[in-house]
């Protein structure tokens, strides 16, 4: 009776891997199952005026790499594709002792340097802004899926694959990418339409991403794929 439920059993898992498949760029991005995500492009982390360009960060790259976004958003909606907008609010309600503490001791910025203040101007959107329809999510951590209902949200609109852009590409960009391997969504970041202060931190992500998370393709590759 053992070895038959043994036989059994390995019959039914020979199936189910049967069933599971490898998927492909070109599959990935079907309208009728991904995402884009817009993360985290506000004038605090992005703008020559905004906290982060202030307190001595270079925002040239993001500033070169806007077009691309601009252009790949308007691909984008043109196929059909679900694009979500996910910004980042901090207040005194959100920001925890942890959370200040972050760096291994409290640090005490003036105000003009704190990022993104709950109905700022810093946590306006940066150049790019959801059309009417499109969700906009609000987060207060790095990852998207931390304390916000983005995983219900894709679950419910049938989306398993998910394009990451935005700012930054080692921070918040990839924080959010990692967790969402681990809710086991389909994760490829573009690379060209994301963006952060350094370009070794970026190419670090890229790799990053490239060896452990998923896959890296660029805007070309994206748009070229949509009008074939």
């Amino acid at each position: 009776m053992e070895k038959f439920h043994l036989r059994t059993f390995s019959i039914f898992l020979k199936k189910a891997k049967k069933g599971r498949c490898h998927m492909n760029l070109l599959e990935r991005i079907q309208p009728d199952r991904c995402a884009l995500l817009v993360i985290d492009v506000q004038n605090d982390y992005c703008h020559q005026e905004g906290s982060c360009s202030k307190r001595g960060n270079d925002v040239q790259g993001i500033t070169a790499m806007m077009p691309r976004l601009r252009l790949l958003l308007d691909q984008a909606r043109n196929k059909g594709i679900t694009v979500i907008f996910i910004r980042t609010e901090h207040d005194e309600l959100t920001d925890s002792l942890a959370w200040n503490s972050r760096y291994g001791m409290m640090r005490r910025r003036p105000a003009s340097e704190l990022s993104c203040r709950t109905r700022s101007w810093g946590a306006e959107f940066y150049e790019v802004e959801p059309q009417n329809g499109e969700i906009i999510l609000t987060k207060h951590r790095y990852s998207g899926f931390v304390g916000t209902n983005l995983d219900l949200l894709l679950k419910s609109l049938n989306k398993n694959s998910l394009l990451f852009t935005g700012v930054a590409t080692n921070i918040c960009v990839e924080s959010t990418l990692r967790d969402g391997l681990s809710h086991d969504y389909y994760v490829t970041l573009v690379e060209d339409c994301s963006a952060t202060y350094d370009p070794q931190d970026h190419n670090s992500s890229v790799r990053n991403v490239q060896k452990q998370f998923g896959i890296v393709t660029d805007s070309n590759e994206l748009i070229g794929s949509w009008n074939s």
